[in-house]
């Protein structure tokens, strides 16, 4: 993606305007604008005030990969979005609601994931405008979770195993 697509996504996730952007960034409204159309591009310093102000990574601002966490799915959009390591680093494939200080939080199953998920689908469903039903977005959760590295079987290991955090 490109910075005049990631800085207006950006924008748009944080649920402001144009000025309360700018505001925000003490630039012009036009200048924000202008990021957004693709007319110019932030210099390096700008890029730094954007990514500090808003929790977010310049690779993120310049169109890199996002990373989603490896056990929910959610997006690591924000620095804050990220988990920890033991060392207390920011962990690049878990996010802090499925993992922290090098562990995951919860013993669970992708079963017990998929129905903690679906708790939230009515929030979810009105803050997208989408209309997904239950039977629809369990289904998607079925086929899109095992996917993710926290989910993945094993050689030789039972298919529905509990991933156990370590004692």
């Amino acid at each position: 993606m490109e910075t005049k697509n990631t800085i207006l996504e950006l924008r748009k996730y944080l649920n402001l305007s144009q000025n309360e952007f700018a505001e925000k960034l003490s630039v012009t409204r036009q200048a924000v604008s202008r990021w957004e159309n693709g007319d110019t591009v932030p210099n390096i310093d700008t890029l730094k005030l954007i990514a500090d102000t808003f929790d977010v990574s310049v690779d993120f601002l310049l169109g890199r990969f996002i990373r989603q966490c490896q056990s929910c799915g959610m997006l690591l959009i924000k620095n804050s979005d990220k988990g920890t390591e033991s060392d207390g680093c920011k962990s690049e494939e878990y996010c802090a609601f499925c993992y922290q200080q090098g562990q995951f939080v919860q013993e669970i199953t992708v079963e017990e994931l998929i129905e903690h998920n679906l708790q939230d689908l009515d929030d979810w469903n009105r803050e997208n405008g989408l209309h997904f039903t239950e039977q629809e977005t369990r289904a998607e959760l079925q086929k899109f979770l095992p996917t993710l590295k926290r989910w993945q079987t094993k050689e030789g290991e039972e298919e529905n195993q509990t991933d156990i955090l370590p004692k």
